[in-house]
């Protein structure tokens, strides 16, 4: 389960995202969208702490982080919950498609045991 109360992020004097509030069930599906530079990329990078919000929480399967007082465990803990795709990426010619999308669920995690060859 995810949920997000009352996000808010600036740069600068622009503030991008207003008292944004959403919520994900488990099992259930759900899509941003929007036009371009409408937020969408930045939500999310918030949601990972890749950005860091200027307030609101999140609570994602029990663990509930203020965006504004999130120390480096609860950061951690939130990332150990969570996975993204970059808009852009770049693949590693060396792996075949299963290695490169395990290669970050694996670093992530610690386990060198599993390494694609």
């Amino acid at each position: 389960m995810i949920e997000v109360q009352h996000l808010t992020k600036s740069f600068g004097h622009q503030q991008v995202l207003k008292d944004i509030s959403l919520g994900q069930g488990k099992g259930e599906v759900v899509s941003i969208i929007g036009p371009s530079g409408s937020g969408k990329a930045t939500l999310l990078r918030c949601i990972n702490f890749l950005e860091r919000a200027d307030s609101g929480v999140e609570t994602i399967d029990g663990v509930h982080v203020d965006f504004a007082k999130a120390t480096t465990q609860d950061i951690r803990a939130i990332r150990g919950l969570t996975s993204r795709v970059f808009q852009s990426y770049n693949l590693f010619a060396n792996l075949t498609a299963l290695g490169n999308i395990t290669e970050a669920l694996i670093y992530a995690k610690k386990n060198t045991t599993q390494r694609s060859p």
